[in-house]
């Protein structure tokens, strides 16, 4: 009877111990590794079958969640703070640990990806077929995070998202570039709070004397975002605010700066601010929307810009 009591405590023992050491290498592991897939649209799954599990997500190319362990043919991961399982074949997925993600991550000479049109979509995932969250207008740029397939990875409001890599649509600039850009042009900073501030307000309705997010007319809205962007207060009118702004010629229009127009040739009756050398922002019928100030409707009533950067 002691003998089978002292078996039974040994067992337990050694069983106990195998947990632990378990335990401790998936710590490890959860610490150092990530999961990566090398296709688009892998599964996730609530457990380690293609038969008795749920798909509760997708994994694209490129992307990575921390690596938990294995168990038979399937990785553990922690997916929104569950353990989820992936395929481990070579085919679909492989492991890398963090030191070699940090090598890889600090070589890159890349930081930003810029857009060379407008209304460049920014999508989901790294497909044509994903949904659209935003849009990127020419000259306007992002974190750069890698590549997939014919997609780059950018932050974009906090997320992995996804821009065409076409050379026909955006540019990579190294972070050197990046940097004397900003140290050698004071109103960057200044242009690119104004372009972000300008359209939180799209949809915005269209308000005659309006001034405020409950509607606004067009020298209300550009009032407004000059204020909340960098703290500057504009004329009141359009007329006044052609009048005061510093004159610019059309070519060299850049983002933030003031684009004005007139129903009759003569006084200026509308005013919008310029995204690029053909975009602007403006509130007009319908509400604030993007608009070309160099085709369409606006183009022929096209006075003059001004600056106030």
């Amino acid at each position: 009877m002691l003998k089978r009591i002292a078996s039974i405590v040994v067992a337990a023992t050694v069983a106990f111990s195998g947990l632990m050491f378990s335990t401790g290498e998936q710590a490890e592991a959860a610490s150092n590794t990530s999961v990566y897939s090398k296709v688009n649209s892998l599964n996730i799954r609530t457990a380690a079958s293609l038969t008795s599990s749920k798909v509760v997500g997708k994994m694209n190319r490129g992307q990575s969640y921390q690596y938990l362990g294995k168990s038979g043919s399937f990785y553990k991961i922690n997916y929104k703070g569950s353990t989820r399982y992936v395929s481990a074949s070579s085919k679909y997925t492989y492991t890398k640990s963090k030191n070699t993600t940090v090598s890889k991550t600090s070589s890159n000479k890349y930081n930003t990806v810029k857009s060379k049109v407008n209304s460049l979509n920014i999508r989901s995932s790294a497909s044509l077929k994903s949904s659209v969250v935003g849009k990127m207008n020419s000259g306007q740029s992002y974190k750069y995070l890698g590549k997939s397939g014919s997609f780059y990875k950018i932050d974009y409001k906090g997320k992995t998202r996804y821009v065409s890599a076409s050379s026909k649509y955006t540019t990579l600039s190294s972070s050197t570039s990046t940097t004397k850009a900003t140290t050698s042009k004071a109103p960057t900073d200044a242009r690119s709070k104004l372009v972000a501030e300008s359209k939180k307000y799209l949809g915005t309705p269209y308000r005659y004397g309006g001034t405020t997010t409950a509607g606004f007319d067009c020298s209300g809205y550009t009032g407004h975002v000059y204020k909340k962007a960098i703290g500057k207060t504009l004329p009141r009118s359009s007329r006044q605010q052609y009048a005061s702004a510093k004159k610019i010629s059309k070519s060299s229009i850049q983002a933030g700066d003031l684009v004005f127009f007139s129903h009759s040739g003569g006084t200026i009756h509308h005013v919008g601010m310029a995204l690029s050398k053909t975009q602007m922002i403006n509130s007009e019928t319908g509400g604030v929307k993007y608009a070309s100030f160099t085709s369409g409707y606006w183009a022929p009533r096209y006075v003059g810009a001004g600056s106030y950067l």
